[in-house]
């Protein structure tokens, strides 16, 4: 009897483990498993050192209404992601978040880093959508309070001179506080920066303070991975390695800059399409692959060039290559690193719209530069590497029209009977305009009827300045069919 109920206990158990496995879409319980192998090793060599057990337990992260639990034994798999009733946010988290990410992504095999950097994403964007989802569904008052909540931290952080008696290295990172000094990026986490502009940002920040802070964000992110990894020899000094999207990758790749660089491409998306959701109030549903598509920081590519070429030709302007002006160098560049390919699905009237969205981007980033440093025309001052900064962000913004341009000229090629397929969409809901409307107090216009009618009747702030809108009105658009 005794042996027949140790079976059947051992049947049960090993049945709900594998239903436990089967339900596990990110691998959590084997990272776990990867986790309190690697902390019993620690704590035992600990322990022999100094007779202290230092067994540190897996922490749980709570990133607004979602909490990742980590350390619970009762529960497996996908039910781990577990949804909260209120919003909570804490830079503890953000870091236990970061720790996890890079973790997740070392842990096991080399061969398979690709196919942990995929879990990991879409286990972050599967966070994000939770969190959308909940946030719309709030009332008009809790709204207030996420806001409010989300901007708070985000000021504590980046805002606040000192931090428990101590110097913030963070204080005036993205240049927000006039008359403050700049933030050196001495004793940084950038990572954590990307964390908390990600989740936090898409909440309060309006269109041209988001996509500024990413701009500058990306800039300093890249720049510091590089400048160690060819302080350490990890890259080529030779700038011909870098003068394609598939051999800059395949570089980075080697180096061990491929989770770091995923990561930044992946939040960046992943902000950009939270701010359109939550100010669209519509639901987020789309799969990882369909929001690098839509969402894509096309941006990316000249920055990384840029600040790779400053190693390879020191001193010396190296112009960025036409092909990383493309969108599907892009493209092919994110297959490289994430390890999976969503190029076919790119459509041409998708290309025109992430054109329109990227010249917008890098107009907006360079009015920021010229605005916080001034003009600078001697490159052989003191400020040479800003003036190359701003000179090559001309020449982006240049070659990008004209790419525009060659883009629609195509698609009205195309058009059957000889009608433009150009089409425009709404800012928020991505859906085609049939009518322009304009916002009242603001002026801000090109919205749908639709999410017009929505930002009025729920009291949302216009995305582009944060102001509450009290009405709005049809304008005449004589482009649209």
């Amino acid at each position: 009897m005794l042996c027949a109920l140790r079976t059947l206990l051992f049947t049960v158990f090993l049945f709900f483990y594998q239903q436990g496995l089967a339900n596990d879409t990110y691998n959590l319980e084997e990272f776990r498993q990867h986790q309190k192998k690697n902390l019993k090793q620690s704590s035992e060599k600990q322990q022999n050192c100094t007779g202290q057990p230092a067994m540190k337990p897996l922490e749980n992260i709570r990133i607004g209404f979602v909490r990742l639990n980590l350390a619970s034994d009762d529960v497996s798999g996908d039910e781990r992601l577990e949804i909260c009733e209120n919003y909570e946010v804490a830079v503890q988290d953000f870091k236990h978040l970061d720790n996890f990410y890079f973790d997740y992504v070392d842990m096991g095999v080399p061969q398979y880093r690709k196919v942990r950097i995929q879990r990991v994403l879409r286990l972050l964007h599967r966070i994000f959508a939770m969190n959308i989802n909940m946030t719309n569904g709030q009332s008009r008052e809790e709204k207030k309070v996420i806001i409010t909540t989300a901007q708070s931290l985000f000021e504590q952080f980046f805002s606040s001179v000192n931090i428990n008696g101590k110097s913030n290295p963070y204080f005036n990172y993205f240049y927000s506080i006039p008359e403050a000094p700049l933030s050196n990026y001495a004793g940084v986490n950038n990572d954590l920066v990307l964390i908390i502009l990600a989740f936090l940002g898409p909440h309060f920040l309006y269109k041209e303070q988001l996509f500024t802070s990413f701009i500058m964000l990306a800039g300093i992110y890249t720049g510091q991975s590089y400048d160690q990894a060819f302080d350490s020899a990890l890259l080529s000094e030779n700038i011909n390695e870098y003068n394609s999207p598939q051999s800059l990758a395949n570089q980075l790749n080697a180096a061990g800059l491929d989770a770091g660089t995923a990561l930044l491409i992946g939040l960046t998306a992943m902000a950009s399409a939270a701010f359109q959701r939550m100010n669209s109030g519509l639901e987020s549903q789309e799969t990882l692959e369909n929001l690098l598509i839509r969402c894509s920081p096309f941006e990316l590519l000249p920055i990384i060039y840029n600040n790779i070429a400053c190693h390879c030709r020191p001193g010396r302007s190296c112009p960025v290559p036409g092909v990383m002006y493309t969108l599907y160098s892009m493209q092919e560049f994110t297959n490289r690193i994430l390890g999976f390919d969503s190029r076919p699905t790119l459509s041409l009237a998708s290309s025109v719209e992430s054109l329109n969205f990227l010249v917008d981007y890098i107009v907006l980033s360079d009015s920021a530069v010229s605005d916080s440093e001034g003009s600078v025309e001697d490159s052989d001052s003191g400020d040479q590497d800003l003036s190359i900064v701003v000179q090559q962000q001309n020449e982006l913004i240049a070659k990008l029209r004209q790419e525009l341009a060659n883009q629609t000229e195509k698609e009205e090629a195309g058009a059957v009977g000889g009608a433009s397929a150009e089409t425009k969409k709404c800012p928020l809901c991505t859906d085609r305009l049939t009518d322009v409307i304009a916002l009242h107090s603001c002026g801000h216009a090109g919205f749908c009827n639709n999410c017009a009618e929505r930002l009025i009747r729920e009291e949302r702030e216009c995305p582009f300045c944060r102001n509450v809108p009290l009405s709005y009105m049809k304008i005449l658009d004589m482009s649209l069919p």
